[in-house]
């Protein structure tokens, strides 16, 4: 079971690639958004150098990394939808001689309110890492930054930590509120 748990979250993390990134160094809470590269349930976090990570790292190294899912529901989203079919529905139907015989309708789904004021439906789904971070002398850049093309080489603006985890909670509210899966390394 829990290997199986492992390799659902390495799965959620290699389905991603932006994180938010936070810190609590001598001058207080950190955080940013940034990108990633997962290696199994360590993860290669890509900062600007601007970002001062590096000092809020010799503060302290420990850091909460938090990736939201991107996935979500069509069905369970407020606005429109465009579907083939006949008949119409909360609507109007687009069709003229040529697409008559596969006319389209277009269909406004209900705006229910949500469970959460202004929040997503269906619930929200995360993954929360717990661990330490250290720069990576030698960075895979290749993996990091496909395709780079700057004549200013990455290192130069781009500082990677491998953040190791020590606790991974993944939080699944579709499952219910709070619900939440724990790997304690």
């Amino acid at each position: 079971m829990l290997d199986q748990l492992r390799a659902q979250m390495a799965a959620f993390l290699a389905a991603h690639d932006v994180c938010i990134l936070s810190t609590a160094g001598a001058a207080g809470a950190w955080a940013m958004p940034a990108r990633y590269l997962a290696r199994g349930l360590e993860v290669d976090c890509l900062a600007p150098r601007w970002a001062d990570v590096a000092y809020q790292l010799e503060q302290d190294p420990r850091v909460l990394l938090v990736i939201p899912s991107q996935i979500s529901d069509p069905s369970t989203e407020p606005g429109l939808s465009l579907s083939k079919g006949s008949g119409q529905r909360f609507g109007f139907r687009i069709s003229d001689e040529q697409t008559a015989p596969q006319s389209a309708t277009l269909r406004l789904r209900s705006a229910q309110a949500s469970p959460l004021v202004g929040g997503t439906r269906g619930g929200l789904r995360w993954l929360q890492i717990q661990g330490t971070a250290e720069p990576v002398g030698a960075p895979d850049w290749a993996s990091l930054l496909p395709g780079w093309t700057s004549a200013v080489a990455p290192d130069d603006l781009y500082l990677v930590v491998r953040v190791t985890p020590a606790r991974l909670d993944l939080f699944d509210e579709r499952q219910g509120w709070g619900a939440r899966e724990t790997v304690e390394m």
